[in-house]
């Protein structure tokens, strides 16, 4: 008699302990009469977006995050002009990521088709690309001569380190290197770049520097600093696609080191973006940047008044984490005019509002495929709990991959995906075809090596040790600053008044969220899960030289061979190395479509 043992299981090493820190998914039920803190205004201000990933619908299942794209155009609209009226100066940016992650945006082909047009009603004043608008030609392109070149944002689409290359081959820059402009009210030099961080998988249509090959050896830079000296200059804005906190590849810091060189008293003002998390970072005392979190659920507001009345040598910086939700808005607004009635609407607004109804109609993102009885978390959950997203993928998804051809019932299997393909977490209520994308958004082909069980099951705790595998998935973990920033210095709040919700730590403390939440504690991702079914006779222990198989993401394929080539060299095995020769395709559904299936059933 054959017993089929499944085990799913996730590599916990390490992984149970948990941080309290910023909670990066969103909330479970709003707050409920809960004083916000205020937005300070200041001689310059700053709203920020940036890895709305196509987000522009607000969050149904979220009322923490109940504003659409029409919402927050009003909100902006209605902002600008009452700081105007103040005779203050606003300046709107986004720092890139606007596709991949929501069916508004990937329903289309390609992704953003439609939903750019939504984007780009929106008035910014500055704006970039993030590496999501490169992975395809069709993307870049969209991008390059969507937005990039349109009359719209020409003079105001930043990109100082990637290239479009047009249908000749020619290379141009994908926006302008560098800007200036002065602000209308305060009459301010402003000199603004942007930098994409070292993307190295762009599409064939587009090229990226690394940001300090780019200023240390190309002529633009030091034409640029020539004639723009310090002295003629008040702001420097540098906004773009990279990491406030880095410790690895640390590029804005070591942007910032090098613009210092030739601004050394000038105020310097970054804008970040990538890894999906609230911060903010004191670089000195006349430099910090603003990173604004990810899916419309935050706006990033920051202030800076040019002189402290105290110290005229030093600026005066305000940072603020806005809920992207209508009451927020509203209350912002109130206390700016010292009106509760103040309108919190336009023309404009509502017209956006539609056209995104209305494009969600037309997408048919309403579908409703299934039905999920509980709210399972991507990393607010540790992997062993049952409403943890991994452990429902691995325990109940995954077992049912049965390929036509492939599968072989005697068979043990390794079941191995990279956990950035999926991208957020899953809510109790509907499944509709909104859901796929929002958390799984891509299709896989699946692959397999036939491999002994000793070297098979030692693959997961090898790639887990290894550099982050991903294929358009969310950034890693280990850019997060509370998971190297020692000890944690805010407290965990558990309030009964409260929801569940951002409680940011960052460089000027506890407060900078507008909306208290309750603290979320946030457990480590590893790079990849895996569902393990080791099959044996009855009572005995599986032998260890029985070949099974490993069935991965195509995308994996390499990194597949590296560890098991790795391990058989490590266990001295009698075995030649393999090559994608060894590998073949296996066949069945994707993980998305089994994910449909399973809910299917309620």
């Amino acid at each position: 008699m054959i017993l089929k043992l499944v085990h799913c299981l996730v590599a916990l090493t390490g992984l149970i302990f948990a941080k309290p820190y910023q909670q990066q998914q969103a909330v479970l039920a709003p707050s409920q009469d809960v004083p916000l803190r205020d937005i300070h205004i200041g001689d310059i201000n700053f709203i920020h977006t940036t890895d709305t990933h196509g987000w522009l619908g607000s969050h149904l299942s979220q009322n923490d995050y109940d504003a659409d794209w029409g919402d927050f155009v009003a909100f902006v609209d209605i902002l600008r002009e009452k700081i105007l009226q103040q005779s203050r100066d606003v300046i709107v940016i986004d720092t890139g990521d606007k596709r991949d992650g929501n069916g508004l945006s990937d329903a289309t082909w390609p992704p953003g088709l439609r939903s750019s047009e939504i984007f780009n009603m929106m008035d910014y004043d500055l704006l970039t690309l993030g590496n999501h608008e490169l992975y395809t030609a069709e993307s870049a392109i969209l991008e390059y001569r969507g937005t990039s070149q349109s009359s719209k944002f020409k003079d105001k689409y930043v990109c100082s380190n990637v290239e479009f290359i047009e249908d000749d081959g020619t290379r141009v820059p994908f926006g302008n290197k560098y800007i200036t402009f002065e602000t209308p009210i305060m009459k301010q030099r402003v000199l603004a770049l942007s930098f994409l961080f070292s993307f190295q998988r762009a599409n064939n249509r587009a090229i990226v520097t690394p940001p300090l090959e780019e200023i240390t050896q190309k002529s633009w830079f030091q034409n640029m600093v020539e004639t723009n000296r310090e002295e003629e200059i008040d702001l420097i804005i540098v906004f773009g696609h990279l990491p406030a906190t880095d410790p690895t590849e640390r590029e804005m810091h070591k942007i910032h080191a090098l613009i210092r060189k030739y601004y050394p008293n000038t105020v310097i003002q970054y804008f970040g973006g990538h890894t999906h998390i609230r911060d903010f970072v004191q670089l000195d005392s006349k430099s910090t940047c603003l990173q604004s979190g990810r899916f419309a659920e935050t706006v990033g507001f920051l202030s800076i008044n040019m002189t402290d009345p105290v110290d005229a040598e030093s600026p005066i910086f305000s940072r603020r984490y806005i809920d992207f939700n209508k009451e927020a808005f509203k209350y912002h607004l109130s206390k700016l005019g010292h009106d509760s009635n103040v309108p919190v609407s336009t023309k404009k607004g509502k017209t956006i509002s539609r056209l995104v109804n209305d494009l969600r109609h037309e997408l048919n993102l309403n579908e409703k495929l299934g039905y999920i009885p509980q709210t399972y978390y991507v990393s607010t959950r540790p992997l062993n709990s049952e409403e943890n997203l991994y452990h429902l993928i691995t325990h109940k998804i995954l077992p049912n991959l049965i390929p036509p051809k492939n599968y072989e019932p005697s068979m043990s299997r390794f079941i191995l995906i990279n956990t950035g393909s999926v991208r957020y977490d899953l809510y109790k209520g509907p499944f509709t075809k909104d859901t796929e994308y929002i958390v799984m958004p891509f299709n896989n082909d699946w692959r397999f090596i036939t491999v002994p069980l000793v070297v098979a099951s030692r693959v997961e705790t090898y790639l887990n040790k290894g550099p982050v595998i991903a294929s358009l998935g969310i950034p890693s973990s280990s850019h997060h600053k509370q998971h190297f920033g020692g000890f944690q210095k805010c407290p965990f709040i558990n309030n009964p008044n409260l929801s569940e919700g951002y409680t940011t730590e960052d460089d000027f403390g506890c407060h900078g969220d507008d909306t208290p939440h309750n603290s979320q504690r946030e457990y480590d991702i590893p790079n990849v899960v895996q569902c393990k079914e080791v099959k044996k006779m009855q009572e005995e222990e599986a032998d260890p030289s029985k070949m099974v198989h490993v069935i991965f993401y195509s995308f994996m394929e390499l990194d597949i061979l590296n560890a098991v080539n790795s391990i058989i060299n490590d266990l001295g095995l009698r075995m030649e190395n393999l090559t994608t020769n060894d590998c073949s395709h296996y066949g069945g559904d994707s993980t998305k479509k089994l994910l449909r299936d399973y809910f299917s059933q309620f």
